[in-house]
């Protein structure tokens, strides 16, 4: 694996451990200013490091899924102004970059040398260039697909060095790029024409006809304590081009900081030469803050963004992470930010008023496209009313209940226990409006439990929660004895929880600690007692807790005393009507 690979790797593990079909003129309607929001489809565990906007309504973006881990490419297609999210192939090594000639014709390339071709019909054929450890990182095509650019590194013994491949007459072969003698690798490309391009990573090289050479005359980091990372490059025209990246200092506490340069007639220059502090606005001042861009894309001359992420102390000196897109408009790069606890790794533009940004943990923001977050409305107006088999990838349909699960619903649930902890689902997604706080929440309800979709926590284990059916189904019920709380115990009790006054039963507590504990359950909001089950009239020990109501069933099978949650979502959606037909 090139070093890039490895360091952005590494980076990504280190800023977790830091966390605690519409028709084109629907799309280009815009009642309201274009807004950055977030679009549900991507699992959580997927790391999308490249997107193509071939028009403004398809995309294609490709990355890596940790469970394998493997390649994967999603198409994402633009049906009633929402984004809809398909995993349209899965390959045996990760993958860097994507091109795609329109909305069906599309090549891949990433590690292993892997080199994947879509045709129209749908179907998939690697083209094997021959050349060991070689790691491609970007492709560009012309000539309706018949010729092109593939580059990336072969990671050698002693130095990893830097690779062209170009397609020509169907064939890839290695072509020759300048060796600057040092470690050296291609992360981003782009042409104004087939014989005339840039590509950055390490170094800086040029295409002028059929051979690369090194452009030396600008370098961020001329001494040994710094290593420049060019991860963005646009050809606007022959002579004009834009560059992003990041300066990163060898040492444990020094800030990283952005970089960008420009090219005219007379080459390339520093687009901030003193400093960059007049387009990232301080965001604590004196603290430690440092600086990354990822992606750069333009559209036109005059119309470009660029992404990247902020990692600094606040006031308290908690670390945070702030995403942040950079926009070029009218002659000059204005900042707006994209969100806390997300890491974007590349951004698309189909014009001046639609993008779409992707990156580590699922990430995938649109721009331009209205408000992704609510889903589907719900068959008829009843959310409870069974749907037909959408017949989709990416949405996991029950025959037993005729509901579906999709997104971020379906990557917590088949992530946290699946149907023995929560059941079959009971409703679609709905949006209903909470009388506590008056706010509108995306949910679905299981048989046991109540999703709740939280974007403000998105990036994080808390994006979606377990909602408090526990309490919610108990209220009023506060004055009966095992309700009231205990007080605390004389001698140390781990089981024993003072913000709600009880203890974990022993015939609980192991399941309650190895099945999730507290962000999953909740606190204990009783003692244990013996209740009759509405299911089938049986008396069993049971205890309450925020989201869920444990019961021992001696004689469930298995050993004795098998612990089994209660079908607190199918009690909820009897009490409140909404399971009717």
């Amino acid at each position: 694996m090139p070093r890039t690979t490895l360091q952005r790797t590494v980076l990504l593990l280190v800023l977790m451990i830091s966390l605690p079909g519409a028709p084109a003129s629907s799309v280009h309607a815009q009642e309201t200013p274009p807004i950055w929001s977030r679009v549900a489809g991507i699992p959580a565990d997927v790391t999308l490091v490249d997107v193509v906007m071939p028009g403004p309504e398809v995309a294609w973006a490709v990355g890596s899924q940790e469970q394998e881990p493997r390649g994967v490419v999603y198409r994402l297609s633009l049906a009633q102004n929402r984004w809809h999210v398909t995993r349209d192939a899965t390959f045996d090594q990760p993958l860097s970059g994507v091109a795609a000639l329109d909305a069906e014709r599309v090549v891949v390339v990433g590690g292993a040398g892997l080199i994947a071709r879509r045709n129209a019909g749908g179907a998939w054929a690697r083209e094997d260039p021959g050349i060991a450890n070689l790691w491609l990182s970007a492709v560009q095509l012309f000539d309706d697909g018949r010729a092109g650019w593939a580059m990336g590194a072969v990671d050698g013994t002693e130095r990893d060095r830097a690779v062209a491949l170009r397609l020509n007459d169907g064939r890839w072969t290695e072509a020759g790029i300048e060796d600057p003698g040092s470690d050296s690798y291609v992360e981003a490309i782009h042409f104004f024409a087939p014989g005339v391009g840039w590509a950055v990573g390490s170094h800086i090289w040029y295409l002028r006809g059929n051979e690369w050479r090194l452009d030396r005359q600008l370098e961020f980091c001329p001494g040994d304590m710094c290593r420049q990372q060019l991860s963005g490059v646009r050809a606007i025209d022959a002579e004009r081009a834009w560059l992003v990246g990041t300066r990163r200092f060898m040492c444990m506490f020094c800030p990283d900081q952005i970089v960008m340069g420009r090219h005219d007639a007379s080459g390339w220059h520093d687009a901030f030469p003193e400093g960059t502090a007049a387009v990232l606005p301080p965001l604590a001042p004196g603290h430690y803050d440092s600086a990354m861009l990822s992606g750069l894309t333009f559209v036109g001359a005059d119309d470009g963004l660029a992404v990247g992420w902020r990692r600094y102390q606040d006031e308290q000196f908690n670390f945070v992470i702030q995403a942040f897109a950079l926009r070029y408009s009218r002659g000059a790069w204005s900042y707006e930010t994209l969100g806390e606890r997300i890491v974007p790794s590349h951004v698309a533009m189909a014009d001046a008023t639609h993008a779409l940004v992707v990156g580590y943990g699922g990430l995938l923001l649109s721009y331009g496209y209205g408000e992704q977050g609510a889903p589907p409305e719900a068959p008829a107006g009843n959310p409870a009313r069974p749907v037909p088999d959408p017949g989709l990838p990416e949405v996991r349909y029950f025959a037993p209940t005729g509901h579906t699960l999709r997104g971020a619903f379906r990557g917590y649930w088949e992530a946290n226990g699946g149907l023995e902890r929560f059941g079959y689902p009971l409703t679609e997604e709905f949006t209903t409006t909470r009388a506590e706080d008056g706010r509108t929440y995306t949910v679905q309800y299981f048989e046991r439990a109540r999703f709740e979709a939280h974007p403000e926590h998105q990036g994080t284990r808390y994006a979606v929660l377990l909602g408090l059916l526990g309490r919610e189904l108990t209220a009023g019920r506060a004055d009966e004895a095992p309700f009231r709380p205990i007080g605390p115990p004389r001698t140390a009790d781990t089981c024993y929880f003072p913000e709600t006054g009880h203890r974990i039963a022993p015939e609980f507590a192991g399941f309650w600690r190895e099945k999730g504990g507290l962000p999953i359950f909740g606190y204990p909001i009783s003692e244990p007692f013996t209740e009759i089950n509405a299911a089938d009239g049986q008396p069993y020990l049971v205890q309450y807790f925020e989201r869920s109501r444990f019961e021992y069933h001696p004689g469930a099978g298995g050993p004795p005393g098998k612990v089994m949650l209660g079908l607190l979502g199918s009690e909820y959606l009897r009490r409140s009507g909404i399971g009717g037909q």
